[in-house]
């Protein structure tokens, strides 16, 4: 089972964070394995840009960080070793995007998921043992979906080992990896019961290469 972990992510790391931990899972390089790392060495090189239109300059201003650069970050630090792919599943952003209440975020942020995927296909996302998926989801306040406010995107870890399930939420108290939740794509009651989040259909997938 996954055992790896990091302190509470501070700011707007969590992608860094759940990067980190799962490089550490597959490769077992204890060296990068640092809050010290995962935020101020990881953390500003896969951040949004802003070149990609108001939604983009919205995330790059509250520093989220962009699929496509940890795709390319983790080939360019670890591709010896380590596989990065982008995943889809536009079934899921049409799911998670009902969840968005911010006008601005609501109007572009399918067009941003778009030009993110590009020419890549879309198919139902089904956790693999030994593969870590690096997820994106909308994040709202309040212990259920159904009655929570949207407060922007955040990332969560995937994996699972033996067919049972795992997911890391970094910005826990004290993150861990919890084993079989009721439904990994909408994670309800997080946080002390304060946060829920729903999945995008955006993942980075990370495996052994």
């Amino acid at each position: 089972m996954p055992t790896i972990t990091l302190p509470q992510q501070t700011g707007n790391s969590c992608a860094a964070h759940c990067t980190v931990v799962a490089v550490v899972e597959i490769t077992a390089s204890q060296s990068i394995l640092t809050t010290v790392f995962a935020e101020g060495t990881l953390w500003p090189a896969i951040q949004f840009t802003g070149n990609d239109g108001p939604v983009s300059q919205k995330l790059k201003a509250d520093h989220n960080s962009d699929p496509r650069l940890i795709v390319s970050e983790v080939a360019s630090r670890w591709g010896g070793s380590v596989t990065s792919t982008m995943l889809f599943d536009d079934t899921e952003k049409t799911t998670a995007l009902t969840f968005v209440s911010d006008p601005m975020m609501q109007q572009a942020l399918p067009g941003l998921f778009n030009l993110l995927k590009g020419q890549t296909q879309s198919s139902m996302i089904i956790p693999k043992d030994g593969i870590f998926y690096n997820c994106s989801y909308v994040m709202l306040k309040g212990a259920t979906a159904s009655s929570a406010k949207f407060e922007g995107l955040h990332n969560i870890l995937i994996t699972s080992d033996s067919g049972a399930l795992y997911y890391y939420n970094p910005n826990e108290a004290t993150p861990a990896w919890v084993k079989n939740p009721p439904d990994w794509k909408t994670l309800q009651g997080l946080n002390g019961g304060t946060y829920c989040y729903i999945f995008t259909g955006v993942a980075v997938e990370l495996k052994k290469k």
